[in-house]
């Protein structure tokens, strides 16, 4: 017997540290990056990534929240006969897109189908999110609410996800910067500015603002507001030391190239950004330029 699940990756387009405080964010799923979670039964717990293969509860620490997952559903079940799972598909790891998010859920699902369990969305998100606590240390529910949706959603940790199907009519360039983010050691670097200053507080506060805001220009498909909003966020960002110099020069050439905006997403400290353009034809003109600087990027119309 065997269940798969294919679940897509994520990016924020903004509210990324300040959803973590209780403020808004508004983030997109990404279609073309996913990840293929498929369970069958084997003669020992076994676990294949593609940088892990291996006894499964054996796996470094960065698969606890997985491990969890396994954990949880096979006593849910009733049933800990030995499992191989087994992750295929194309998310890069710790860079900002929901890859630890869309292999819980995926996990989740795959073992609910496996187990014939009949959960409910509810509970599927309730492991899921349990999860993304022990990856992350502390988790909005953001990556676990997009990762599971087919619309733009707009996030409030107390209101939950809401879905935006409007178009912003624009284009938006993801590059990839080839440095691991850590959203751990990001999370833990504003907690302990916020704690330390009100100045920081002020400009959390600010960030929760922005993206509001962003969803108002959104819904009268204000594309030049978006730009705006972009780099006011990225400065404050910037301001939590979340940036690094080659997401910098990243910014500098962007926007000197006709983008209407330009922000890191996720964590920071290395990751991924995104530019807002006018046209696909910006876009791809900012990636041949930033190509030296970058390992991939994607163009999604939104």
């Amino acid at each position: 017997m065997k269940s798969s699940y294919l679940a897509h990756g994520k990016v924020i387009i903004i509210g990324e540290h300040s959803v973590v405080y209780g403020y808004d964010a508004l983030a997109m799923p990404i279609k073309a990056l996913h990840i293929k979670t498929t369970v069958e039964s084997a003669s020992q717990m076994w676990m294949d990534t593609a940088r892990y293969h291996g006894p499964l509860f054996e796996a470094p620490a960065e698969y606890d929240g997985l491990k969890y997952v396994v954990k949880h559903m096979q006593k849910r079940a009733g049933n800990n006969h030995p499992l191989k799972i087994t992750y295929t598909g194309e998310i890069p790891m710790e860079r900002g897109f929901g890859s630890s998010a869309t292999v819980s859920l995926g996990t989740t699902r795959a073992m609910n189908q496996f187990f014939q369990l009949n959960m409910t969305e509810k509970e599927i998100m309730t492991v899921t999110n349990h999860a993304e606590m022990i990856n992350h240390g502390k988790a909005s529910g953001l990556d676990a609410a997009t990762v599971n949706s087919d619309y733009l959603v707009f996030f409030n940790k107390k209101m939950g996800p809401k879905i935006l199907q409007t178009k912003l009519g624009a284009t938006l360039l993801i590059m990839d910067t080839g440095q691991l983010g850590n959203t751990k050691e990001a999370v833990f670097l504003v907690k302990k500015m916020l704690e330390k200053s009100d100045y920081a507080k002020k400009k959390i506060a600010r960030l929760g603002e922005l993206a509001d805001l962003t969803k108002k220009a959104w819904i009268k498909h204000d594309r030049q507001a978006v730009g705006q909003i972009f780099n006011e966020a990225q400065e404050i960002l910037h301001s939590f030391d979340l940036s690094t110099n080659k997401i910098d020069q990243l910014q500098k050439i962007a926007l000197s190239n006709n983008a209407l905006g330009f922000k890191l997403s996720g964590g920071g400290l290395g990751g991924i950004t995104i530019s807002l353009c006018d046209n696909e034809t910006v876009a791809q003109e900012i990636a041949s330029k930033c190509k030296d600087l970058i390992s991939d990027y994607w163009i999604e119309e939104i």
